[in-house]
């Protein structure tokens, strides 16, 4: 379990710094990405090998947490340092991609991870997040702040987006209307808001019902809940059997921030038709069992 976290924190930190790369190398990508009128201090959003800055945004929120954990855990100090490093490499990505949702997102994992290892950081992360709105420069703290902001093009955009699927969905419920990209946009143009054009959805709840109906969406809502049930029992468990916190404890809230902050973003985007983002999210889900199962075995004792 051990050695599956660090190739995951390897690769992240690969992809961070490209985009990194991307960023300092002033490298092109759409217009789209940004309203360029209304932030005028933008002209760079990193997509590093993901091709998307929100899809990169959602696959860092991944695996964020968990390097945060193997820094908790590490053994030596040094140890401990190269982990937060690598975790202070792909929060720098996340500012850089300008990715709101991922910001938000981030912001929900860490409250998640914090309040799973002590409740007292509850008024830490209040005092913070206060803090943060006075330390944030300028260009990032108007970007955050106009999410929901409907003379925002992309807001617009995804609103007219969900009103169309919405519509859609009123006479696909309960089937959906298949899988994929090409099944929505075959049917999707019948439906949409003045003319918009749209890939996919841009909410991972409405297109996993657009893909496969309210079964589809129910099932994976019935997953995500046994996902929870099941890190928080064990949690719970793990704080009255032990003195001493087992590494599989920082594993599982970094799990549960995980996901959290994955769900969170998801409310805005879709990346789920990005395979790679597919794989590392029930990667993710194998990870959260196996430590799971590790911190009720014998070697979870230690």
């Amino acid at each position: 379990l051990e050695r599956t976290l660090q190739a995951l924190t390897l690769s992240a930190v690969a992809v961070s710094l490209y985009g990194v790369y991307q960023y300092v190398s002033g490298a092109s990508g759409a217009s789209a990405w940004v309203d360029s009128t209304m932030f005028t201090g933008i002209s760079t959003r990193v997509y590093s090998t993901l091709e998307n800055p929100n899809v990169l945004a959602g696959y860092l929120l991944l695996a964020t947490p968990f390097v945060f954990a193997l820094a908790i855990t590490g053994e030596g100090q040094l140890t401990r340092i190269f982990y937060a490093l690598c975790g202070a490499i792909l929060l720098l990505c996340m500012v850089l991609t300008y990715a709101r949702g991922g910001w938000l997102g981030l912001i929900v994992a860490a409250a998640v991870m914090l309040v799973f290892i002590d409740r007292r950081f509850i008024l830490v992360g209040a005092v913070g997040l206060v803090a943060l709105y006075f330390l944030t420069p300028q260009v990032i703290l108007d970007r955050f702040l106009s999410i929901g902001d409907l003379s925002d093009g992309s807001t617009s955009y995804r609103l007219t987006i969900w009103l169309g699927t919405l519509s859609m969905l009123r006479d696909y419920w309960y089937s959906g209307i298949g899988p994929g990209v090409a099944a929505f946009n075959q049917v999707y143009p019948l439906y949409s808001y003045n003319t918009a054009v749209a890939q996919h959805s841009h909410n991972l709840f409405l297109q996993i019902m657009c893909d496969s109906g309210i079964v589809g969406l129910l099932t994976f809502s019935a997953l995500l809940f046994t996902a929870f049930r099941l890190i928080a029992g064990t949690i719970r468990r793990l704080n009255v059997t032990h003195a001493r916190r087992p590494a599989s404890f920082y594993y599982l809230a970094a799990g549960a921030a995980s996901l959290s902050g994955f769900l969170v973003q998801g409310m805005a985007d879709y990346s789920f038709y990005n395979y790679r983002v597919t794989f590392v999210f029930w990667a993710i889900l194998g990870i959260v069992a196996a430590a799971c199962r590790l911190a009720i075995s014998k070697d979870g004792e230690r």
